[in-house]
């Protein structure tokens, strides 16, 4: 806003031009009623009287009367100007501010940390990015212009009307303090409802996206009537709330129309009555009185719709500033350490009794290893056993509660953490892929990539093959969240994609469980010939059988460790999942 106030500044200007050409027709009908057909004195005003002796004079005016038509055509036309001065220069203004917030909005939101976004509403957060500052850009646009002109009318009415007559100004204004006060009421009242339609139409807005990005769930479950009764549900109240602001709304313009009426019907019935004040109301001052009334008491009434929106837009703003209020990650006080290091990253990784947990639920417990540069080392566990949150630290999505993570001796907390996520690829066990086409969600990482570059990823991650057989080929767009590839797809060119970063740490978190053997093989042998630190988070002990460094975890923590070969010796863990998998391993 501050960096546009020189628009919004010539916006009020024209909006005070605008205001004193519309007040100017008011007084060209009455010196044609008054002084031109009834000859009575002009106006004591000195530029309508220098106006009639420009234009030839009071006599010329009575013969022509046209001249006074076009006056007022004249003076119309600069009011419309000038309105549409103000209108452009306060949306121009309002709309490269919105698109400042916007923006900033949007990148702050990426700066959060995963934590917070874990416990968010994507159909709330999507609420604020788009409903809400669209709130707050209409008031800018509109609502803050038509506040300027209110102001201005009053201050230049009232003055205008006491010259003109005194006694009928004072009945002119008496409905003022009423109108004024039921405005203010409203406005108090009607916040409470605006931020309830607003809630109710974030929760709306959250069930249909949950809902959408569910429909093969839905669909598979045959939970459509459930689903369908659900969202009724959501909007029932949605419709209740808006239908009770709108009655609000409606009352309130009930009311004011009915004080709009009395207090025109006043002015009118005191200027016809004879000798009720002590200067007699002339025609022309009674019309003149007429339309400036109806000039003022518009933008009067209108001031339950501006502060009515000013509720609104101070709901928008305040929830527009919740997300602002969430620290960025490297400022974010739950966090060990911000991080500023940006070092050369060759892949040893040290875990040192590093322990951690979600809101006070330990999820590890003294976990500690050494993982040498370019070694493999996988991870196996049950589910909830703390793989995917050990890797999360590893990405520094999160930062231990106690115990050190070092890569090459530095610890983690010092690394920046933008640097250490650019120095390590991280494939999700449920990929996400953008509605853009294979060769753009490959290449994401790394947008100057070469197409060769592209298709080297693709062939290390046992995917080439089949994007060729695609009929656009890596220009096949894969829709919305990767929904037109199989599971078993969407997972290899999510790994193509960490591979094309060519990192000198690679993370797999149980990235291979949707395809089969045979290419789950492929893909293991194509990671051998990569110089990285790998860490293979499966569930699948024959994923696991080529690794350097087997840890076996439960409960946090981790119980077996050592090569495949051992651990299958032992006994362990690791050597009766292996059986339940896949039968004696006769090599032991």
């Amino acid at each position: 806003m501050i960096r546009e106030w020189p628009r919004f500044a010539g916006a009020l200007g024209a909006t005070l031009l605008a205001t004193a050409f519309a007040f100017s027709v008011p007084l060209v009908v009455q010196v044609v009623l008054d002084s031109a057909l009834l000859g009575q004195p002009l106006p004591p005003f000195r530029i309508v009287q220098a106006t009639v002796r420009l234009l030839g004079g009071i006599g010329r005016i009575r013969e022509d009367l046209w001249i006074a038509a076009v006056l007022i055509i004249a003076l119309t036309g600069v009011n419309g100007f000038f309105s549409f001065l103000a209108g452009r220069l306060s949306a121009t203004g309002a709309e490269r501010s919105i698109r400042r917030t916007r923006n900033r909005m949007y990148a702050h939101i990426q700066r959060i940390s995963v934590a917070w976004h874990g416990s968010a509403s994507t159909g709330d957060l999507l609420q604020r990015c788009t409903s809400d500052v669209d709130t707050f850009r209409k008031f800018y646009a509109i609502q803050l212009m038509e506040m300027g002109r209110a102001a201005t009318m009053m201050i230049l009415a009232v003055p205008l009307m006491i010259r003109l007559h005194s006694g009928l100004t004072f009945v002119a204004v008496l409905c003022f303090p009423l109108a004024i006060l039921y405005t203010w009421r409203f406005f108090l009242r009607v916040q409470v409802t605006f931020q309830a339609s607003d809630e109710a139409e974030a929760d709306l807005s959250t069930v249909l996206q949950e809902h959408l990005n569910g429909i093969r769930v839905i669909r598979s479950l045959a939970r459509e009537p459930e689903e369908v009764e659900q969202f009724n549900r959501y909007n029932e109240r949605y419709r209740e709330v808006t239908t009770h602001l709108l009655l609000a709304l409606a009352r309130y313009w009930g009311v004011s129309t009915l004080i709009v009426v009395i207090q025109t019907g006043a002015v009118l019935v005191a200027g016809i009555v004879p000798g009720l004040f002590a200067t007699p109301v002339t025609v022309g001052t009674l019309v003149a009185f007429l339309m400036l009334e109806q000039m003022l008491l518009w933008p009067i009434r209108q001031m339950g719709m501006v502060l009515a929106d000013l509720g609104k837009a101070r709901v928008a703003r305040e929830r527009i500033e919740e997300i602002f209020r969430v620290p960025p990650e490297d400022e974010d006080p739950e966090l060990a350490g911000p991080g500023h290091l940006k070092p050369r990253i060759r892949g040893r990784v040290e875990f040192r009794n590093v322990s951690f947990g979600y809101t006070g639920v330990p999820v590890l417990r003294d976990v500690s290893f050494v993982a040498e540069s370019g070694m493999t080392v996988g991870v196996l566990g049950a589910t909830g056993s703390g793989k995917t949150t050990m890797m999360m630290l590893l990405a520094r999505l999160f930062d231990p509660r106690e115990g050190t993570i070092l890569i090459d001796g530095t610890d983690i907390t010092e690394i920046d953490r933008r640097w250490m996520r650019s120095n390590l690829g991280y494939v999700l066990q449920e990929p996400f892929l953008f509605a853009r086409t294979i060769g753009e969600n490959i290449s994401l990482a790394r947008s100057t990539a070469e197409e060769a570059e592209v298709i080297a990823a693709a062939r290390a991650a046992a995917v080439h093959d089949v994007i060729s057989g695609f009929r656009g080929g890596y220009d096949t767009a894969v829709g919305e969240r990767g929904v037109t590839l199989s599971g078993g797809q969407k997972q290899r060119v999510a790994i193509a994609r960490a591979l094309i970063m060519e990192t000198p740490i690679l993370i797999f978190d149980d990235s291979l469980s949707a395809v089969d053997n045979r290419t789950d093989a492929r893909i293991r042998e194509a990671l051998l010939t990569r110089d990285a630190t790998t860490f293979l988070v499966s569930h699948r002990t024959t994923s696991l059988v080529r690794t350097d460094l087997l840890l076996v975890m439960e409960r946090g923590g981790i119980v077996e460790r050592g090569t495949p070969r051992e651990l299958l010796r032992s006994g362990g863990v690791f050597a009766r999942t292996w059986d339940l998998q896949q039968g004696d391993y006769n090599g032991r």
